[in-house]
C-alpha cells in the first residue's frame, strides 16, 4: 500500500514538469498580511479613527515644539506622525482606517497674530525667539469616506510662551533735558549727557528700566537743523554738521571745541540697551508690531522717524535735543546765602555744574535729598544756581530752597549691627545728617557699603543709620540695610 502511494506521487510530479497547469501565483508578500492594506468595512470604524487622530493634539510650549519635528505644508497621512511629531502627543491614529481610498493627506500651516509663517526656517526662528507672540498651528486632515466622498477635519495646536511673572514692557517713557541752555563760547562739554544724571527710561508702571551697564551717549556732533540730526538718529547718513559755528578756535577756551555763534543747534542722544534687558526686549517687540507698543518723549507720544529712531539689531533708541546758545558769554553774580536745597522728585538724579557751567560727568544728587548751600549765583540770562560743594553747583529749577533747618535732633537711638549699602547706579550721592538732624556738607557715593552701629528716628518718623560718629544716612530708596 505504501509503495503505490509513493509511486503515484512521483508520477504526479512528472506530469507537472512536462505539462504545467495554469494557476494563480502567490507571492511571499501576499502570504503575509500588510496592516496598511486593511480597509474599514464599516463607516463607524473610520469615524473612530478620525476621532483618534484629532485626540492627538493639545497645546504645547514653543520651546517643546521647537525641540521636535514640524514640517509646514502637505504630507501623506502615513508620513504625518514622523514629519510632524512635535505637534502630537503620540501616534494614536490608524492610518489604514483613515486612508480607505489611499488619498488621506494632512496639511500643516502656522501663524503668529495675523502673520502667516511660510517657511520652516522662519518657523523655528520664531519659535525660539521669545519676543514673538505664541504660534498657532492649523492641522487639516483630508480623506475620503467609505463611499468615496471627500471629507475634511481641522484641528489646532498653540505653541505657548512660558509664563513670566514680570509684566511685559509695553511703553518706553523717555525723559531728558531739552533744550539745554549754554553761553556763547562755552565748551561743548557743557552739554555732556550721562545716564546717571539726566536721562531716564521708565515703563508703563513708572519703573526705571535702565540697568547699571546700560548707558546714554550724547554724540559730540551738532547740527544746524532738527531734520539733519533726526536723520542721523534714524540711522541714515549724516548731513553737514554745524562745523563753522561749533568747533575749535585758538582764541577761545584754549582751542577746545566751543559754541562760537549764538543760535540753536541739535544733538543726537542714544540709549544703548543690554542684551536680554527689558529695554532690549521692548525694542525687539516694537520692531515686529509697533502698533502694540508706545514711546513717549518728555510726556508726549512720539512717532518713529520723526521724534525718535531705533535699531533692534544694535539695541539702540535715539532722540534729538536742542542746544540753545545765548548771545553773550557767562557772567555770574555770586552772593552768599545760608540754607538748605532739597532736590525735586521728577528725576531720579540731578546734574551738577562746575565753575564754568560745564556738566560734571558721572556725578549728581539723588532725588529728594537735602544739601547745605552757602552761595548762590545768577548769570546774565537769569539762570540761577546754588553751590552745594566746592566747585559744584545745582540749577535752582532742580531744587526747593529753604532756610537752615532747625531740629530737635535724632531720637529713639538704638544699638544695631549691619551694613548699609547704597544701591543706586554710579554717580548718585546720598546726603548725610548730623546728630541734630540737619544735613551735613558730606555725602556718600552710590555703590559703597558702610558699617552701621546705631539706628535713630527724626520727628517725622524717618529712620537713620549711623555710619560714623555724628554722621547718619537716611533710610529709603537706594539704601539697603542688612
Amino acid at each position: 500500500m505504501k509503495k503505490s502511494i509513493k509511486y503515484a506521487g512521483i508520477a504526479a510530479a512528472t506530469l507537472l514538469a512536462v505539462a504545467p497547469v495554469a494557476a494563480p501565483v502567490v507571492s511571499q508578500a501576499d502570504a503575509v498580511t500588510d496592516a496598511s492594506s486593511v480597509k474599514p468595512t464599516d463607516q463607524s470604524e473610520q469615524d473612530k479613527a478620525v476621532t483618534a487622530f484629532g485626540n492627538q493634539f493639545q497645546d504645547k510650549t514653543a520651546k517643546t515644539v521647537a525641540a521636535g519635528k514640524v514640517q509646514l505644508g502637505t504630507v501623506n497621512a502615513e508620513e504625518f506622525a514622523t514629519k510632524d511629531a512635535a505637534l502630537i502627543t503620540g501616534d494614536a491614529s490608524d492610518v489604514a482606517l483613515l486612508n480607505s481610498k489611499g488619498t488621506a493627506q494632512v496639511n500643516v500651516s502656522a501663524k503668529y497674530g495675523n502673520t502667516s509663517i511660510t517657511t520652516n526656517n522662519d518657523l523655528y526662528k520664531i519659535l525660539n525667539d521669545t519676543t514673538y507672540p505664541e504660534v498657532v498651528f492649523t492641522i487639516t486632515l483630508s480623506y475620503n469616506n467609505l463611499n468615496g466622498v471627500a471629507q475634511s477635519k481641522t484641528y489646532s495646536v498653540t505653541a505657548t510662551r512660558d509664563t513670566d511673572t514680570t509684566s511685559e514692557m509695553t511703553q518706553a517713557n523717555v525723559s531728558f533735558t531739552t533744550p539745554v541752555n549754554v553761553s556763547l563760547n562755552s565748551t561743548t562739554t557743557a552739554t555732556t549727557l550721562d545716564v546717571s544724571n539726566d536721562a531716564t527710561v521708565k515703563d508703563q508702571d513708572g519703573n526705571s528700566v535702565l540697568t547699571d551697564t546700560e548707558y546714554v551717549a550724547a554724540k559730540p556732533v551738532f547740527y544746524d537743523t532738527y531734520k539733519a540730526a533726526m536723520k542721523v538718529a534714524d540711522g541714515h547718513t549724516a548731513d553737514a554738521t554745524a562745523a563753522t559755528n561749533v568747533g575749535p578756535n585758538a582764541n577761545v577756551n584754549g582751542g577746545q571745541t566751543s559754541f562760537l555763534k549764538a543760535g540753536t543747534y541739535y544733538q543726537v542722544i542714544t540709549f544703548q540697551a543690554d542684551k536680554s534687558s527689558a529695554l532690549q526686549s521692548f525694542l525687539a517687540a516694537y520692531s515686529k508690531n509697533p502698533s502694540a507698543y508706545t514711546v513717549s518723549v518728555n510726556g508726549s507720544n512720539a512717532a518713529a522717524g520723526y521724534d525718535f529712531g531705533y535699531n533692534s539689531t544694535t539695541n539702540t533708541l535715539s532722540f534729538v535735543r536742542a542746544i540753545n546758545v545765548s548771545n553773550s558769554t557767562d557772567k555770574w553774580t555770586v552772593s552768599d546765602t545760608t540754607g538748605v536745597v532739597t532736590t525735586k522728585s521728577d528725576h531720579s538724579v540731578y546734574t551738577l555744574k562746575d565753575a564754568d557751567n560745564n556738566t560734571i560727568v558721572n556725578r549728581g544728587l539723588a532725588a529728594n535729598t537735602a544739601w547745605k548751600t552757602d552761595k548762590v549765583r545768577v548769570n546774565q540770562d537769569g539762570v540761577k544756581q546754588y553751590r552745594v560743594a566746592t566747585n559744584e553747583w545745582i540749577n535752582a529749577d532742580d531744587v526747593n530752597y529753604g532756610e537752615t533747618v532747625t531740629s530737635n535732633g535724632l531720637t529713639d537711638i538704638k544699638a544695631a549691627s549691619g551694613v548699609a549699602t547704597l544701591t543706586k547706579p554710579a554717580g548718585y550721592v546720598m546726603s548725610l545728617f548730623g546728630d541734630d538732624g540737619n544735613v551735613l556738607d558730606r555725602g556718600l557715593a552710590s555703590g559703597t557699603a558702610w558699617r552701621v552701629d546705631k539706628t535713630a528716628k527724626d520727628a517725622a518718623g524717618n529712620t537713620y543709620y549711623r555710619v560714623a560718629t555724628g554722621e547718619w544716612l537716611q533710610a529709603g530708596e537706594g539704601v539697603s540695610f542688612k
